[in-house]
């Protein structure tokens, strides 16, 4: 028995003895990344299987069974006037709200990198709206452009402009996206400061030397260096604010009507009435959206570091 024993833990250890030390090394770490990977793969790559096979059904647990439909909830959103609204607005949403954040957002960065007393004061107040969550603002300004007791209201009307933010439709519109700059600002502002820095000062000097003005310093130095950032940001924030929901849900309910709604706002409210083969098709459309830009944010920023 004894002598079976010590035959097989030597065959054992002739067996262990093939994998050499990188080889093992390999296959622990691939045993501790395994839990991480599959975590990962359930979490992401399962539910996006799962929805666009969902995308191709009509599923809603209420009223069984499941059908395949398939490029049935594609025609039916091509043919949704408010889901093509939805759409409208979020692309005036993303690409408004991202256009006027990266210019205040230069503007604020420009200011806040010159030397002043108080700067540093200065940038840490700046970051006060973005640190604010997104419900709580829009709730404080929902109040402040209500049309009965509002304090922008009432100061038009003290103006003698009578004006209903939140009933007009384009007036909705706008308030969410003034809403939506003056939250997003000082992040795109903190950002584009970090790559002012890097800005070597004696560029600037040999641009005054040479007779050029602060606005052609700013166009002819600082624009051209901060540009590769400027777009990634832009990028970030393109893709960010497109599953924008949680501002319109608590400013206005994707009202008047469904002047205000959103893609993510459509299809929460699907998820919620259990139209789950309708809310996936929104979902793929989405996907398709934020793939768009992503690849048009590639090309973009490719031809930014060309021209530089």
């Amino acid at each position: 028995m004894v002598a079976n024993a010590e035959n097989s833990r030597a065959v054992t250890r002739v067996k262990t003895s093939r994998l050499s030390l990188n080889q093992r090394r390999y296959v622990a770490a691939a045993l501790l990344l395994a839990p991480v990977i599959l975590l990962r793969l359930f979490t992401t790559l399962y539910p996006f299987v799962q929805t666009i096979f969902l995308s191709f059904e009509k599923y809603n647990p209420a009223f069984p069974p499941r059908q395949y439909v398939g490029l049935g909830n594609f025609e039916k959103i091509a043919s949704d006037i408010v889901v093509r609204s939805s759409v409208e607005f979020t692309l005036i949403f993303v690409f408004g709200s991202t256009l006027f954040q990266l210019i205040f957002g230069i503007m604020v960065a420009s200011l806040l990198n010159s030397r002043f007393r108080l700067r540093n004061l200065a940038r840490t107040i700046n970051l006060i709206p973005w640190a604010i969550p997104m419900v709580v603002a829009a709730v404080g300004w929902r109040w402040l452009f209500d049309g009965t007791y509002g304090w922008i209201t009432d100061l038009l009307h003290r103006l003698g402009i009578d004006y209903s933010w939140l009933i007009d439709p384009v007036g909705a519109r706008i308030a969410i996206l003034i809403v939506s700059v003056w939250k997003s600002t000082p992040f795109v502002a903190i950002s584009i400061l970090a790559g002012l820095q890097g800005v070597s000062e004696e560029l600037y000097e040999a641009a005054r030397v040479d007779g050029a003005n602060a606005w052609q310093s700013f166009w002819s130095i600082t624009l051209p260096l901060i540009m590769p950032l400027t777009v990634t940001i832009g990028m970030f924030m393109l893709v960010w604010q497109l599953a924008v929901f949680d501002l319109p849900y608590a400013m206005t309910s994707g009202g008047p009507g469904f002047a205000t709604s959103v893609l993510a706002y459509q299809i929460q409210q699907q998820v919620a009435t259990l139209n789950y083969g309708y809310a996936s098709a929104l979902s793929v459309v989405m996907f398709l959206i934020v793939g768009l830009i992503g690849i048009i944010g590639v090309v973009a920023f490719r031809r930014v570091q060309v021209a530089l």
